[in-house]
């Protein structure tokens, strides 16, 4: 657990680009209005900010950030944090022209970019983590596991704010992805870390047992089609400390190939 702000800093910057991806192509097809786009950017800026706040305390001192930086182009950790950077710029953009300077063809190009962005965020990240050095993480399943945190962390952010057919079909499917891949990727851990990958067991079953949970209650409001919010913040809640527990039990298997 001692990456523990990379754990955050992933899982939280993953799920807010997915709720920006949802939310924009929900209002696109028409399932959500103004006031939800609105309040969805507005929460999936809090989420990305967060997320980045707390990855900011693995670099040490402010500053390092943007030495980190120096290697854009060639180095994946270098365009990892440039990419979250652009991504969380174009998010403040996308809000200063719906909150204070409005101005809609601004708003939906930022917007756009905001997407984009979070999309080429989302996918610099599992680059840093292709080391063929560590066995436990130089698999395709680092890369599926990423994508699935966007779809189901931002799903479930989706659902919360009234996106429900996107936000529920995205969920499903990240969870369905992630119960289907479990049994390989553990095959896998056990040729690579069998050891290690043994000591995170717990960490795995609470991420299944609460998505199972979640997805059986979020199913249930879409039928019943009202929800407490209460309720919907406490299944939210729960699928982002799922995803945080497979995310932690993911950096646990940091292991030098000898």
């Amino acid at each position: 657990m001692h990456e523990l702000p990379l754990v955050f800093f992933t899982v939280f910057g993953q799920s807010a680009v997915g709720l920006f991806l949802l939310a924009y192509l929900s209002k696109k097809m028409g399932s959500i209005d103004e006031k939800q786009l609105k309040n969805a950017n507005i929460l999936a800026f809090i989420v990305a900010i967060i997320g980045l706040g707390i990855g900011g305390l693995h670099v040490g001192q402010p500053l390092r950030f943007f030495n980190m930086l120096l290697g854009v182009g060639r180095s994946p950790m270098s365009n990892e944090a440039f990419l979250s950077g652009v991504f969380v710029g174009c998010a403040a953009a996308t809000l200063f022209f719906t909150l204070f300077y409005k101005q809609s063809v601004l708003r939906e190009l930022a917007n756009i970019a905001t997407v984009i962005s979070g999309v080429a965020f989302v996918w610099s990240i599992p680059q840093v983590y292709n080391i063929s050095s560590i066995a436990n993480w130089n698999t395709g399943y680092t890369t599926l596991q990423m994508w699935m945190t966007m779809l189901v962390g931002g799903g479930a952010l989706a659902i919360a704010i009234g996106a429900r057919g996107l936000g529920l079909a995205s969920f499903l499917l990240g969870a369905l992805v992630i119960f289907a891949s479990r049994a390989g990727y553990q095959a896998f851990l056990t040729e690579t870390g069998p050891m290690i990958s043994t000591e995170q067991t717990g960490f795995w079953g609470f991420q299944v047992v609460v998505l199972v949970i979640a997805l059986a209650g979020f199913i249930g409001m879409a039928l019943k089609q009202r929800a407490p919010k209460a309720t919907l913040a406490t299944c939210v809640a729960a699928v982002l400390l799922a995803e945080l527990a497979g995310r932690i039990a993911f950096y646990n298997l940091w292991q030098i190939t000898m």
